[in-house]
Order: structure tokens, then C-alpha cells, then sequence
């Protein structure tokens, strides 16, 4: 682990268990859609498993099937119940909004396998979404994480080297996916998955609070 701070020009956050707590609302509105439909009841648990890899692997691992018909009614089901129901209870965690404040001179981009139209809303209800240079969610991106294709393309485009780069998020695939780029990683220990987990994982920095970044990031 790095313990000292060290220089970075850009910030890429992942959304779900990094910025806000979001994954909740979701699991409720899949539950509930899977009652509409008269399907198995699933635990938090059990939909939990499918959680981190966008909404296609949310909603077929919550089915059980990705057969066309049923898939399709499922998946605007819940994107119907998910956005009249659950995106205006979601929070940011704690600190963050101090944390973006803090590191607002520095370009930031969110990386996500969430969809773009959930993401935007959900920073526009919490009034987050000028701290962000741009919006890279599920539903527009060529491929999901942890290909690193998308971080290769924005270091690319806005002229930054590897080695100045950070990806922040809550779960082993977004640990691997800034491993797949090159770049520093940091895990978050109070999302997703547990600290021990992540740990595994080896990221270069592990921190219980968005703030610690101050101390770690110059």
C-alpha cells in the first residue's frame, strides 16, 4: 500500500458504493418488479451477486434467464419503478460532497457500468453534477468495466500520463479495471464489498472515508 501523497491530474470515480449508496433503491425496485411479474422472490443477497456489472447482468441475474421477451418487459419494468420510485432516494455518502469541493480544480470523470440516464439524474437531484468533466456510464461506452479501454481512451483525450491517473471505487472490478489501465487504484472500504475482499485485490491505496483523499492526493 502507498502511504505517501502523490501527484494526479485525474480523478476517475466509480458511481455505485464510491459516490452514492444507490445500490439499495435498486434492489428494492428489482423486488418489486419481480413481483409485478409473478417470478421468485430474490433476496438482497441474491440480487446483490449480480450487482457491479451495468443492468443487462442486474436484471438477467435477477430473472434467471436472458430470454428476449421476458427480458425486455423486466428491464423496462424496473427502469420505470428504478426512476419514478428509487433514483430521488439515493444519497451521497458522507464526505463526498466535501471531497469533490476539496478537489474541484482537478478533472474528474465518473466510470460506470450504471446506465448514463440513471447516473445524470441521480447527480442532478443531489446537485453533484458540476463537479464532473464528463459522464461515462453503461448505455454509451463501447465496453464495460474491467476493460480498461475506456480509461486508455480519456488519458488519450484529455493528454494525461498513467502515472497521474487515479480510478476510485468500491469493488474488485473497478480494483482490476485501473490495474488493466495502468494506473493508481484506490478502494473504498465503505461500499459494496467488504475490506477484507478487496484487500485481496491489492489496490494501491485503501481508505474508510472519501476525505483521506486530501492526505493521499496532491
Amino acid at each position: 500500500m502507498i502511504s505517501k501523497s502523490f501527484p494526479v491530474d485525474l480523478l476517475i470515480f466509480d458511481f455505485d458504493g464510491t459516490i452514492t449508496n444507490s445500490i439499495p433503491p435498486a434492489v428494492k425496485a428489482i423486488q418489486k418488479m419481480l413481483r409485478m411479474l409473478e417470478l421468485p422472490y430474490k433476496t438482497k443477497e441474491q440480487i446483490n451477486e449480480h450487482v457491479g456489472f451495468g443492468e443487462i447482468a442486474l436484471i438477467a441475474g435477477a430473472i434467471g434467464t436472458k430470454e428476449p421477451e421476458l427480458f425486455k418487459k423486466a428491464m423496462k419494468m424496473y427502469e420505470s419503478i428504478y426512476s419514478k420510485e428509487g433514483l430521488k432516494k439515493v444519497l451521497p455518502y458522507p464526505h463526498v460532497r466535501e471531497m469533490l469541493e476539496y478537489f474541484k480544480d482537478k478533472t474528474k470523470i465518473i466510470l460506470s457500468n450504471k446506465k448514463d440516464l440513471f447516473i445524470n439524474k441521480i447527480l442532478g437531484y443531489l446537485k453533484l453534477k458540476r463537479y464532473f468533466k464528463e459522464i461515462c456510464g453503461g448505455d454509451t461506452l463501447p465496453v464495460l468495466k474491467p476493460d480498461p479501454r475506456a480509461i486508455i481512451q480519456l488519458m488519450k483525450k484529455y493528454g494525461i500520463d498513467r502515472d497521474r491517473v487515479i480510478l476510485v471505487g468500491d469493488m474488485s472490478v473497478d480494483i482490476l479495471t485501473g490495474k488493466n489501465a495502468g494506473i493508481l487504484t484506490c478502494a473504498v472500504t465503505y461500499g459494496f464489498e467488504s475490506k477484507e475482499k478487496l484487500r485481496k485485490f491489492k489496490p494501491d491505496l485503501l481508505i474508510d472515508d472519501p476525505m483521506e483523499l486530501k492526505k493521499l492526493i496532491k
